[in-house]
């Protein structure tokens, strides 16, 4: 991927309720007030839109009023804010689908705004990439003046949305995640697209994960909010870099993703998806990683003894891969340490059936077994289990036990041993 460029581009569009644009005083005044920074207008030169133009010719879809230019303080960031009118609707042009989703959650005042008025202000930044963040705060700053003085709405093309008055009222400039707009739409019958649009506000690709399970979703939207807030306060990732989440025991690899008409990104837009294990062929889908963050969150809750959310972490794991031994196994370890054996044997013998090659069935069955004290029967599932994985030493201390409940203390002193060796 091409390095990012060292001075960003970055637009906002103001479209006024009032039919008339604020006057140079007015706004002068309003800047000044809102300690905006030095401020230059230049009003546009009179123009007669026939003269000059072949017969029947059309006049200019958009005249321009007027420019500022503005200058803020203690930052090399330029910025100019072009008043225009246009000759029918500033949105004119937009198809509905896209209309309906760059405005989804207006308020009805400010949609009927945006479908119905000529008058609009263009907001164009300069700035240096390490400012993009105070450059960002300042605008919304200055797009709250215009909002206070227009009636109107902002336009946000690098986020592709909206803002009303009351959410510029609210915006958490200084917070890189305000800027950017996390998009969830269907992939599949069962899973999720997830993607961010405003990342390019800071120079930085934009993010996807696909085919995230319904049932993860909460995780692939935290996932994906942790990663966009490491790019924008600096981060890179470029295609083919992993991500390594070592808490969790798992990674992931940007892959590039294509791109849409709707969803073009002038820094690219990079797909994060399980690291393929060697051998394999990458992959499109995150879901090991949003499993492995599930599976660490209801480990911590176990840890707390707060079981029933543990266990509702673990059903969506398995709501998404019913064979996930991972969360059938932590599942059966639960129902091991709360005394039910019996469902902690079923769920191994299920592992198993499902999972012949993983030694975890046959260890769950052979320790629920030891703990209804059927010592033989449990010998016999936890050999399975070494013949599985020779090298798993949670198995050879599973069986240092049973030896120790048949009696057989120095075959237990040797399993013991050699579990402790393998665990170095």
């Amino acid at each position: 991927m091409a390095e990012t460029a060292e001075e960003l581009a970055i637009d906002f569009l103001t479209v006024s309720r009032l039919a008339d644009p604020p006057t140079e005083a007015l706004l002068a005044q309003a800047l000044a007030s809102a300690g905006l920074g030095a401020a230059e207008y230049t009003a546009a030169p009179l123009r007669n839109h026939t003269s000059g133009n072949a017969a029947g010719a059309a006049p200019p879809k958009r005249v321009r009023l007027g420019t500022w230019r503005l200058g803020p303080q203690q930052l090399l960031t330029t910025a100019r804010l072009v008043v225009a009118r246009h000759d029918g609707p500033v949105m004119d042009g937009m198809g509905e689908t896209a209309f309906n989703a760059i405005t989804r959650g207006l308020a009805a005042e400010d949609t009927h705004t945006l479908r119905t008025s000529d008058l609009a202000l263009d907001l164009h930044l300069n700035a240096p990439l390490r400012e993009a963040l105070p450059a960002l705060a300042w605008a919304m700053r200055l797009l709250r003046t215009l909002i206070d003085l227009t009636q109107g709405v902002v336009i946000d093309p690098g986020a592709q949305t909206c803002y009303g008055r009351a959410a510029l009222a609210r915006f958490a400039a200084d917070d890189p995640l305000a800027h950017i707009v996390f998009h969830d739409e269907g992939w599949a019958a069962d899973t999720r697209w997830l993607h961010t649009h405003g990342l390019q506000k800071f120079g930085r690709p934009e993010l996807d994960l696909v085919a995230a399970p319904i049932s993860l979703e909460a995780e692939g939207r935290m996932f994906l909010r942790d990663v966009a807030e490491r790019l924008a306060r600096g981060a890179q990732l470029a295609a083919g870099q992993e991500i390594v989440l070592e808490d969790v025991g798992a990674a992931v690899v940007a892959v590039g993703a294509p791109v849409d008409v709707d969803h073009q990104a002038p820094y690219g837009r990079l797909r994060l998806a399980d690291a393929p294990q060697p051998g394999e062929h990458q992959g499109a889908s995150a879901q090991q990683l949003l499993a492995h963050m599930a599976l660490a969150d209801a480990t911590r809750r176990a840890q707390a003894r707060d079981l029933l959310g543990s266990f509702e972490v673990i059903e969506r794991v398995l709501a998404a891969d019913p064979d996930a031994c991972d969360a059938l196994a932590m599942k059966a370890r639960l129902h091991l340490n709360s005394g039910q054996a019996l469902d902690a044997m079923q769920l191994g013998e299920l592992m198993e059936l499902r999972a012949p090659d993983d030694y975890r069935g046959p260890l769950t069955v052979g320790l629920a077994l030891a703990a209804m004290r059927r010592y033989r029967e449990a010998l016999n599932a936890l050999n399975r289990a070494i013949q599985r994985d020779p090298d798993a030493d949670e198995v050879f201390a599973a069986r240092a036990t049973v030896h120790e409940g048949l009696g057989q203390q120095q075959l237990a002193a040797v399993d013991r041993a050699h579990a402790a060796y393998l665990r170095k």
